[in-house]
């Protein structure tokens, strides 16, 4: 699990980058599909990122993230694909 600390006005980048940190290693590279879900306005807030591979195959990585607030509550999550890249 990838974890980093952001604030409210980073929160798609930080999302972003904490999936595809995390499929890395899973050897994913080539982003297929993205999706953020919003939850309540986080205006303000520090809030940290987590993200974690669910699953990965010999084709494709499948990553969850979550922006989450200093009490636990999700300020935002997002989940993505990414593809292995073909062997040489």
């Amino acid at each position: 699990m990838s974890k980093i600390m952001i604030t409210t006005s980073d929160i798609v980048p930080a999302l972003q980058a904490a999936l595809a940190a995390a499929a890395a290693e899973a050897g994913g590279t080539e982003p297929v599909s993205l999706t953020v879900d919003y939850g309540e306005g986080a205006a303000g807030e520090d809030l940290q990122v987590e993200a974690v591979v669910e699953r990965a195959t010999r084709t494709l990585v499948f990553v969850q993230a979550r922006a989450v607030r200093p009490q636990g509550s999700a300020a935002a999550t997002a989940s993505a694909v990414f593809r292995v890249p073909a062997a040489a």
